[in-house]
């Protein structure tokens, strides 16, 4: 008998106390799956599972300042000193959560990813400030500090939330946010563990070098069915659930909440390093999955094809096989206890996919996963220049439904070439410093930001042209 089978049989039911299911049914990925399967699932392998509390921890503080000077929020919000583009761990994470934010919302989670960045692919020690936990000061590790000017501190929790968990890579950061609605600033907890450059550099290597191992296993097989399960293996046999992890510690010193729980250390985690570990080894191999929480639990979404479905890592492990790999919502409802373990947090309403098709493993194949983020379908029109201002053309457009802004683009002469250009994130723009008399050729296309902080453009609309004054 192994250890995850001792755990199973040795620990009291704390995830189903009181709850009654019936008889145990051992579904395995390769068998077909009922609509009401669940409904006689009993997940009572006498597991122990740690009463978990997956909500951020939030710490408000008034004192919260920009240590680097004192930039403008907006110049800090739209930070462009440095590039996603050239990181090779920007795309290990999904964009699904990205896609579905705003364009004020996609600012912050792009300065998070950058800020995270940065400190994953570079040897900088990490800041630290202090915050106010149950009445004494604590020092706490941080991000630098990123603007959430024109956002709530209900969105910005939001956005916080859908950025970690859906970049896993960025191991060191905790599930903690510290912010001050008075600046309009924020940060992420981090592990202090990490905080010598050095030292996460060391971390960050025998991470990869764990990561390519799995990767060049999940690469021997060929669909993505094949590697969702190749990956669920992997995770399943490689690590441990702890029953006796600290997760009540507030400073989470044995990383529960963090992929790298899972990988490094002593290889045990508790459901949210499962998950991540997860999301993050179907990130890698292209597979589109997300991480979602219950108040006390966390598992995750994963798109074959273009269908979703649940998958449960941690209740499999403990159970001993496959009866949470891809299964609908009402499935993974029905195996619930009394404490609900599947009903999804309110800052997913709204943003986690429906799960609601049966999962049929006798599929040979399937279509290729549609792209959260592409370029803009349509083009504006109507553009409309005004040029009642000397050496001015007022232009103005309709808007582009879904995308983040646009570029504007002008010339005095009708094959625009040389031509003149600015993004803005407005329907309307002056343009000034032109030349009086001289007749100008406009035309405007949109743009969206895909996750690495990239704009994707559309197509330009027709040209406009006016004389100025």
């Amino acid at each position: 008998m192994n250890t995850k089978q001792l755990i199973a049989k040795s620990m009291a039911a704390l995830l189903l106390a009181g709850a009654v299911l019936g008889n145990p049914v051992h579904t395995q990925a390769g068998t077909r799956q009922d609509a009401n399967y669940n409904q006689n699932a009993n997940y009572n392998q006498n597991v122990n599972f740690n009463q978990i509390q997956m909500q951020t921890e939030f710490y408000e503080s008034d004192d919260l300042v920009y240590r680097a000077g004192r930039l403008s929020l907006r110049s800090i919000q739209t930070d462009d000193s440095y590039s996603l583009s050239g990181s090779v761990w920007a795309d290990n994470g999904s964009d699904y959560y990205f896609s579905l934010l705003n364009t004020e919302e996609k600012k912050l989670y792009l300065n998070l990813k950058k800020q995270a960045d940065r400190y994953l692919t570079g040897t900088e020690q990490f800041q630290t400030t202090q915050v106010n936990r149950n009445g004494e000061p604590v020092s706490v590790c941080i991000l630098p500090l990123v603007s959430y000017e024109g956002l709530s501190a209900a969105q910005m929790k939001r956005v916080f939330c859908c950025f970690l968990f859906e970049n896993p890579q960025y191991y060191f950061i905790r599930n903690s946010v510290v912010y001050s609605e008075n600046t309009n600033m924020m940060t992420a907890g981090l592990y202090q563990i990490f905080s010598d450059g050095n030292t996460r550099a060391a971390y960050t290597d025998r991470f990869v070098q764990q990561l390519e191992e799995w990767d060049a296993q999940i690469r021997t097989v060929q669909t993505p069915l094949e590697k969702e399960r190749m990956i669920h293996q992997i995770v399943c046999d490689y690590v441990e659930y702890d029953t006796e992890m600290a997760v009540d510690d507030p400073d989470d010193r044995q990383m529960s909440q963090s992929c790298i729980s899972a990988v490094l250390f002593e290889r045990s985690t508790v459901c949210a390093g499962y998950a991540q570990l997860f999301a993050l080894l179907c990130g890698r191999a292209g597979i589109e999955c997300v991480t979602v929480t219950s108040p006390g639990h966390a598992w995750n979404k994963v798109r074959i094809g273009n269908v979703w479905y649940n998958v449960d890592c941690t209740w499999n492990d403990c159970r001993g096989d496959d009866t949470f790999f891809n299964v609908t919502d009402e499935q993974l409802l029905a195996a619930d206890s009394q404490l609900q373990e599947h009903v999804l947090s309110e800052e997913w309403n709204e943003m986690a996919p429906a799960c609601t098709t049966i999962f049929d493993p006798n599929i040979t194949s399937v279509e290729n996963a549609l792209q959260n983020i592409s370029v803009p379908e349509t083009t504006t029109n109507q553009i409309l220049l005004d040029n009642s201002q000397p050496g001015k053309l007022a232009v103005s457009f309709e808007p582009v439904a879904a995308c983040d802004g646009y570029m504007i683009q002008y010339a005095s002469n009708g094959a625009m070439l040389p031509a003149d250009k600015m993004d803005i994130e407005t329907t309307s723009f002056v343009i000034d410093g032109l030349k009086s008399g001289k007749t100008y050729y406009v035309r405007v296309r949109p743009y969206r930001w895909n996750s690495r902080g990239e704009k994707l453009y559309g197509t330009f609309s027709g040209k406009v042209k006016e004389t100025v004054l």
